[in-house]
Protein backbone atom coordinates (compact mmCIF):
# COMPACT_ATOMS: atom_id res chain seq x y z
CA UNK A 1 0.00 0.00 0.00
CA UNK A 2 1.55 3.28 -0.83
CA UNK A 3 1.78 5.60 1.83
CA UNK A 4 0.83 9.33 0.80
CA UNK A 5 2.43 12.03 2.91
CA UNK A 6 1.37 16.10 3.59
CA UNK A 7 2.49 18.98 2.12
CA UNK A 8 2.84 21.24 5.31
CA UNK A 9 3.46 19.50 9.05
CA UNK A 10 0.32 20.64 10.11
CA UNK A 11 -1.26 18.43 7.45
CA UNK A 12 1.05 15.76 7.91
CA UNK A 13 0.38 15.73 11.74
CA UNK A 14 -3.33 15.44 10.83
CA UNK A 15 -3.03 12.37 8.62
CA UNK A 16 -1.03 10.60 10.76
CA UNK A 17 -3.48 11.29 13.23
CA UNK A 18 -6.11 10.48 11.22
CA UNK A 19 -4.02 6.98 10.37
CA UNK A 20 -3.46 5.66 13.99
CA UNK A 21 -6.83 6.41 14.82
CA UNK A 22 -8.78 3.26 15.05
CA UNK A 23 -12.70 4.40 15.55
CA UNK A 24 -13.05 7.73 13.90
CA UNK A 25 -15.23 6.31 11.61
CA UNK A 26 -18.10 4.57 13.81
CA UNK A 27 -21.34 4.95 13.33
CA UNK A 28 -23.06 3.12 16.16
CA UNK A 29 -25.38 4.29 18.86
CA UNK A 30 -22.32 4.71 21.33
CA UNK A 31 -20.12 5.58 18.39
CA UNK A 32 -16.74 6.79 19.05
CA UNK A 33 -17.36 9.85 16.78
CA UNK A 34 -20.88 9.47 18.00
CA UNK A 35 -23.29 12.79 20.40
CA UNK A 36 -26.25 12.52 22.34
CA UNK A 37 -29.10 14.34 23.23
CA UNK A 38 -29.12 12.93 26.83
CA UNK A 39 -31.71 13.88 28.93
CA UNK A 40 -29.65 12.87 32.06
CA UNK A 41 -27.69 15.05 34.21
CA UNK A 42 -24.46 15.69 31.54
CA UNK A 43 -22.38 18.68 32.70
CA UNK A 44 -18.78 19.82 31.42
CA UNK A 45 -16.15 20.93 32.89
CA UNK A 46 -15.99 24.30 33.86
CA UNK A 47 -15.94 25.58 37.22
CA UNK A 48 -15.70 21.87 39.34
CA UNK A 49 -18.54 20.16 41.33
CA UNK A 50 -17.12 20.36 44.80
CA UNK A 51 -17.04 17.39 46.00
CA UNK A 52 -18.62 14.49 43.76
CA UNK A 53 -21.57 12.03 44.69
CA UNK A 54 -20.63 9.61 46.83
CA UNK A 55 -17.31 10.96 48.41
CA UNK A 56 -15.82 11.21 45.20
CA UNK A 57 -12.91 14.38 45.03
CA UNK A 58 -13.65 17.56 43.51
CA UNK A 59 -13.60 17.97 39.86
CA UNK A 60 -10.89 19.36 37.79
CA UNK A 61 -12.09 23.12 36.40
CA UNK A 62 -11.05 21.70 32.80
CA UNK A 63 -12.60 18.52 32.81
CA UNK A 64 -15.21 17.87 30.67
CA UNK A 65 -17.53 15.10 31.64
CA UNK A 66 -20.94 14.10 30.61
CA UNK A 67 -22.91 12.05 33.15
CA UNK A 68 -26.29 10.23 33.16
CA UNK A 69 -28.02 9.25 35.89
CA UNK A 70 -27.10 9.04 39.57
CA UNK A 71 -23.87 11.00 40.56
CA UNK A 72 -23.43 9.38 43.65
CA UNK A 73 -21.16 6.17 43.69
CA UNK A 74 -23.47 3.11 43.78
CA UNK A 75 -21.99 0.90 46.54
CA UNK A 76 -22.30 -2.52 45.05
CA UNK A 77 -19.77 -5.50 44.53
CA UNK A 78 -19.07 -6.05 40.52
CA UNK A 79 -19.29 -9.59 39.41
CA UNK A 80 -15.66 -9.65 37.12
CA UNK A 81 -13.32 -8.92 36.54
CA UNK A 82 -14.22 -9.10 32.61
CA UNK A 83 -13.38 -7.79 29.59
CA UNK A 84 -14.64 -6.53 26.10
CA UNK A 85 -12.92 -6.55 23.22
CA UNK A 86 -14.28 -4.70 20.44
CA UNK A 87 -13.23 -4.60 16.87
CA UNK A 88 -14.71 -0.99 15.77
CA UNK A 89 -17.36 0.37 13.52
CA UNK A 90 -21.01 -0.54 14.91
CA UNK A 91 -20.91 -1.24 18.74
CA UNK A 92 -22.05 -4.93 19.43
CA UNK A 93 -25.43 -4.50 21.80
CA UNK A 94 -24.70 -8.40 23.02
CA UNK A 95 -21.36 -7.44 24.41
CA UNK A 96 -22.74 -4.83 26.80
CA UNK A 97 -26.03 -7.12 27.73
CA UNK A 98 -23.34 -9.28 28.22
CA UNK A 99 -21.94 -7.08 31.02
CA UNK A 100 -25.20 -5.97 32.56
CA UNK A 101 -24.94 -9.00 34.99
CA UNK A 102 -21.23 -8.37 35.90
CA UNK A 103 -21.84 -4.87 36.80
CA UNK A 104 -24.61 -5.75 39.43
CA UNK A 105 -26.49 -2.27 37.90
CA UNK A 106 -23.61 0.20 39.29
CA UNK A 107 -21.57 2.80 37.62
CA UNK A 108 -20.15 3.16 34.31
CA UNK A 109 -17.40 5.45 32.70
CA UNK A 110 -16.47 6.08 29.57
CA UNK A 111 -12.69 7.43 28.82
CA UNK A 112 -11.86 9.11 26.08
CA UNK A 113 -9.82 11.59 24.58
CA UNK A 114 -12.05 13.60 21.31
CA UNK A 115 -15.67 12.89 20.87
CA UNK A 116 -18.55 13.77 23.41
CA UNK A 117 -21.33 11.84 25.11
CA UNK A 118 -22.38 9.93 22.72
CA UNK A 119 -22.25 6.49 25.19
CA UNK A 120 -24.44 8.11 27.58
CA UNK A 121 -27.80 7.46 26.88
CA UNK A 122 -26.95 4.52 24.57
CA UNK A 123 -25.33 2.32 27.77
CA UNK A 124 -27.47 3.97 30.24
CA UNK A 125 -31.25 4.15 28.43
CA UNK A 126 -31.27 1.70 25.66
CA UNK A 127 -28.39 -0.84 26.95
CA UNK A 128 -29.85 -0.13 30.85
CA UNK A 129 -29.28 -2.04 33.93
CA UNK A 130 -26.54 1.08 35.61
CA UNK A 131 -26.83 4.01 37.65
CA UNK A 132 -24.92 5.62 36.19
CA UNK A 133 -22.64 6.35 32.60
CA UNK A 134 -20.20 9.34 33.27
CA UNK A 135 -17.92 10.05 29.90
CA UNK A 136 -14.25 11.68 31.27
CA UNK A 137 -12.79 13.94 28.15
CA UNK A 138 -9.05 12.67 29.96
CA UNK A 139 -7.34 15.32 27.49
CA UNK A 140 -3.87 15.54 28.99
CA UNK A 141 -1.78 13.81 31.21
CA UNK A 142 -2.82 16.47 34.03
CA UNK A 143 -6.28 15.12 34.00
CA UNK A 144 -5.23 11.65 33.88
CA UNK A 145 -3.29 12.20 37.06
CA UNK A 146 -6.47 14.01 38.82
CA UNK A 147 -7.69 12.73 42.19
CA UNK A 148 -10.99 12.63 40.26
CA UNK A 149 -10.62 10.80 37.40
CA UNK A 150 -8.36 7.99 39.55
CA UNK A 151 -11.56 8.10 41.51
CA UNK A 152 -14.49 7.36 39.52
CA UNK A 153 -12.51 4.85 37.33
CA UNK A 154 -11.35 2.74 40.51
CA UNK A 155 -15.38 3.21 41.84
CA UNK A 156 -16.84 1.92 38.92
CA UNK A 157 -18.16 -1.14 38.22
CA UNK A 158 -17.73 -1.18 34.30
CA UNK A 159 -15.04 0.99 32.30
CA UNK A 160 -14.99 1.60 28.61
CA UNK A 161 -12.29 3.17 26.13
CA UNK A 162 -14.19 4.51 23.06
CA UNK A 163 -12.23 4.62 19.75
CA UNK A 164 -9.76 7.27 19.21
CA UNK A 165 -6.19 7.67 18.65
CA UNK A 166 -4.34 5.11 20.77
CA UNK A 167 -0.95 7.09 20.65
CA UNK A 168 -2.85 9.76 22.33
CA UNK A 169 -4.05 7.33 25.06
CA UNK A 170 -0.48 6.01 25.34
CA UNK A 171 1.31 9.41 25.55
CA UNK A 172 -1.54 10.59 28.09
CA UNK A 173 -2.88 8.25 30.57
CA UNK A 174 0.13 5.42 30.52
CA UNK A 175 2.33 5.69 33.87
CA UNK A 176 -0.52 7.98 35.36
CA UNK A 177 -2.78 7.67 38.22
CA UNK A 178 -5.79 6.77 35.67
CA UNK A 179 -3.78 3.52 34.86
CA UNK A 180 -3.42 2.99 38.03
CA UNK A 181 -7.33 3.02 38.59
CA UNK A 182 -8.24 1.01 36.07
CA UNK A 183 -6.13 -1.86 37.52
CA UNK A 184 -7.68 -1.35 40.71
CA UNK A 185 -11.01 -1.00 39.11
CA UNK A 186 -9.91 -4.86 37.68
CA UNK A 187 -9.08 -5.84 40.97
CA UNK A 188 -12.04 -4.92 42.03
CA UNK A 189 -13.91 -7.05 39.84
CA UNK A 190 -15.08 -4.25 37.16
CA UNK A 191 -15.30 -5.11 33.45
CA UNK A 192 -13.02 -3.46 31.35
CA UNK A 193 -13.49 -2.76 27.69
CA UNK A 194 -13.27 -0.61 24.49
CA UNK A 195 -13.39 -0.67 20.86
CA UNK A 196 -11.14 0.45 17.85
CA UNK A 197 -8.22 2.24 19.53
CA UNK A 198 -9.71 1.59 23.10
CA UNK A 199 -9.44 -1.86 22.63
CA UNK A 200 -5.86 -1.80 21.14
CA UNK A 201 -4.54 -0.19 24.32
CA UNK A 202 -6.09 -3.25 26.66
CA UNK A 203 -2.95 -6.05 25.22
CA UNK A 204 0.12 -6.24 27.45
CA UNK A 205 2.03 -4.77 24.52
CA UNK A 206 0.30 -1.99 22.29
CA UNK A 207 0.96 -0.83 18.67
CA UNK A 208 1.15 2.72 20.66
CA UNK A 209 1.07 4.54 16.52
CA UNK A 210 3.41 7.42 17.64
CA UNK A 211 4.30 7.38 14.38
CA UNK A 212 1.37 6.71 12.47
CA UNK A 213 0.16 3.35 11.71
CA UNK A 214 1.51 0.23 9.29
CA UNK A 215 0.09 -1.39 6.96
CA UNK A 216 1.18 -5.10 6.52
CA UNK A 217 2.89 -4.74 3.22
CA UNK A 218 5.41 -2.25 5.12
CA UNK A 219 5.34 -4.27 8.63
CA UNK A 220 6.36 -7.59 6.25
CA UNK A 221 8.74 -6.15 4.27
CA UNK A 222 11.02 -4.72 7.54
CA UNK A 223 9.22 -5.42 10.81
CA UNK A 224 11.83 -2.52 12.62
CA UNK A 225 10.16 -0.48 10.21
CA UNK A 226 9.90 3.60 11.50
CA UNK A 227 5.93 3.25 11.96
CA UNK A 228 6.44 -0.36 14.22
CA UNK A 229 5.97 1.72 17.20
CA UNK A 230 5.46 -0.59 20.01
CA UNK A 231 4.93 -0.31 23.65
CA UNK A 232 4.14 -1.98 26.91
CA UNK A 233 4.11 -1.39 30.80
CA UNK A 234 0.63 0.47 29.95
CA UNK A 235 -1.90 -2.04 31.39
CA UNK A 236 -1.57 -5.49 32.30
CA UNK A 237 -5.01 -7.68 32.56
CA UNK A 238 -4.04 -11.29 33.02
CA UNK A 239 -6.17 -12.67 30.49
CA UNK A 240 -4.14 -10.77 28.13
CA UNK A 241 -0.44 -11.54 29.03
CA UNK A 242 1.76 -11.74 25.99
CA UNK A 243 -0.98 -10.45 24.11
CA UNK A 244 -1.17 -7.42 21.34
CA UNK A 245 -4.51 -6.55 20.58
CA UNK A 246 -5.44 -5.07 16.54
CA UNK A 247 -8.66 -4.08 15.43
CA UNK A 248 -10.95 -3.28 11.98
CA UNK A 249 -9.14 -6.29 11.26
CA UNK A 250 -9.82 -7.70 7.82
CA UNK A 251 -11.38 -4.73 6.84
CA UNK A 252 -8.43 -3.04 6.95
CA UNK A 253 -5.79 -6.46 5.87
CA UNK A 254 -4.19 -6.41 8.95
CA UNK A 255 -3.06 -9.98 9.42
CA UNK A 256 0.41 -9.21 7.89
CA UNK A 257 1.23 -6.50 10.71
CA UNK A 258 -0.76 -8.70 13.60
CA UNK A 259 1.92 -11.66 12.90
CA UNK A 260 4.70 -9.07 12.43
CA UNK A 261 3.82 -7.70 15.77
CA UNK A 262 4.13 -11.07 17.49
CA UNK A 263 7.44 -11.93 15.98
CA UNK A 264 9.11 -8.52 17.20
CA UNK A 265 7.58 -9.65 20.66
CA UNK A 266 9.71 -12.94 20.36
CA UNK A 267 12.25 -11.26 18.96
CA UNK A 268 13.08 -8.59 21.39
CA UNK A 269 12.38 -11.01 24.21
CA UNK A 270 8.99 -8.86 25.67
CA UNK A 271 6.79 -12.10 25.58
CA UNK A 272 7.28 -15.73 25.13
CA UNK A 273 4.88 -17.43 23.96
CA UNK A 274 3.77 -14.14 22.46
CA UNK A 275 0.11 -14.62 20.75
CA UNK A 276 -2.05 -11.56 18.43
CA UNK A 277 -5.31 -10.99 18.63
CA UNK A 278 -7.59 -9.19 15.63
CA UNK A 279 -10.96 -8.50 16.10
CA UNK A 280 -13.24 -7.41 12.99
CA UNK A 281 -15.83 -4.33 12.79
CA UNK A 282 -19.39 -4.87 14.45
CA UNK A 283 -17.38 -8.08 16.61
CA UNK A 284 -16.32 -8.54 19.80
CA UNK A 285 -14.43 -10.77 22.03
CA UNK A 286 -16.10 -10.68 25.94
CA UNK A 287 -13.98 -12.75 28.23
CA UNK A 288 -15.51 -13.82 31.58
CA UNK A 289 -14.07 -14.43 35.34
CA UNK A 290 -12.79 -17.44 34.46
CA UNK A 291 -10.80 -16.14 31.57
CA UNK A 292 -13.15 -18.00 28.81
CA UNK A 293 -13.84 -15.52 25.82
CA UNK A 294 -16.76 -15.88 23.65
CA UNK A 295 -17.20 -14.16 19.85
CA UNK A 296 -20.45 -11.69 19.65
CA UNK A 297 -21.22 -10.07 16.30
CA UNK A 298 -21.40 -10.05 12.96
CA UNK A 299 -17.42 -10.67 12.31
CA UNK A 300 -14.31 -12.89 13.48
CA UNK A 301 -11.64 -12.87 16.02
CA UNK A 302 -8.69 -14.18 14.87
CA UNK A 303 -5.70 -15.80 16.88
CA UNK A 304 -2.00 -15.80 15.76
CA UNK A 305 -0.14 -18.36 18.48
CA UNK A 306 3.43 -18.31 17.09
CA UNK A 307 5.38 -22.24 18.64
CA UNK A 308 8.72 -20.95 17.82
CA UNK A 309 10.40 -17.59 17.17
CA UNK A 310 10.63 -16.21 13.30
CA UNK A 311 13.83 -17.28 11.64
CA UNK A 312 14.33 -13.67 10.15
CA UNK A 313 12.91 -10.78 12.47
CA UNK A 314 15.79 -7.98 11.56
CA UNK A 315 15.97 -4.11 10.66
CA UNK A 316 15.78 -3.46 6.80
CA UNK A 317 14.84 -7.30 6.29
CA UNK A 318 12.01 -8.92 5.23
CA UNK A 319 9.94 -11.06 7.54
CA UNK A 320 11.16 -15.04 7.64
CA UNK A 321 8.37 -16.22 9.49
CA UNK A 322 7.03 -20.17 8.52
CA UNK A 323 4.64 -22.22 10.03
CA UNK A 324 2.59 -19.61 12.09
CA UNK A 325 -0.08 -21.52 14.34
CA UNK A 326 -3.34 -18.88 13.59
CA UNK A 327 -6.97 -19.73 14.79
CA UNK A 328 -10.50 -18.21 12.96
CA UNK A 329 -13.42 -17.85 15.63
CA UNK A 330 -16.95 -16.79 14.59
CA UNK A 331 -19.67 -16.10 17.34
CA UNK A 332 -20.56 -18.39 19.39
CA UNK A 333 -16.48 -19.52 19.35
CA UNK A 334 -14.30 -19.74 22.53
CA UNK A 335 -10.82 -19.42 23.65
CA UNK A 336 -9.22 -19.65 27.02
CA UNK A 337 -7.33 -16.76 27.53
CA UNK A 338 -4.60 -16.32 27.77
CA UNK A 339 -3.16 -19.28 25.58
CA UNK A 340 -5.56 -21.92 26.44
CA UNK A 341 -7.75 -23.98 24.39
CA UNK A 342 -9.83 -22.50 21.07
CA UNK A 343 -13.03 -23.89 19.51
CA UNK A 344 -11.69 -21.73 16.51
CA UNK A 345 -10.88 -23.06 12.97
CA UNK A 346 -7.17 -23.51 12.57
CA UNK A 347 -5.28 -21.20 9.60
CA UNK A 348 -1.97 -22.35 8.42
CA UNK A 349 0.13 -18.82 8.26
CA UNK A 350 3.95 -17.90 6.82
CA UNK A 351 5.51 -14.81 5.78
CA UNK A 352 8.30 -14.72 3.05
CA UNK A 353 9.99 -12.33 1.43
CA UNK A 354 7.72 -9.70 2.45
CA UNK A 355 4.44 -11.46 1.42
CA UNK A 356 1.67 -13.10 4.11
CA UNK A 357 0.66 -16.79 2.46
CA UNK A 358 -1.99 -17.05 2.53
CA UNK A 359 -2.39 -13.90 0.69
CA UNK A 360 -6.32 -13.88 1.92
CA UNK A 361 -6.17 -15.07 5.22
CA UNK A 362 -10.04 -14.00 6.41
Amino acid sequence: MLRHYGISIVGAVTLMALAACSGGGQTGAGGASGTSSSAGTGAQGGGGQGAGGGGSPSKPADLVSYLTGDDADKDVAPQGPGLILMGGGVDVDDAFVWWKPLLAGGDVVVLRASGSDGYNDYLYAQIGGVDSVETLMVTSKALAESDYVAWRVSHAEGVFIAGGDQAVYVEMWKGTALASALQAAWARGAVIGGTSAGCAVLGEVVFAATNGTVYSDEALADPYNVFMALDRDFLAFPPLQGTVMDTHFAERDRMGRLVAFVARMEKDGWASPAQGIGVNEETALVVGPDGQGTVLGNGAVYLVRPTAPPVTCEAAKPLEYPAVPSFKLVEGDTVTLPFGPTTGAALALSASMGVLAPPNPY
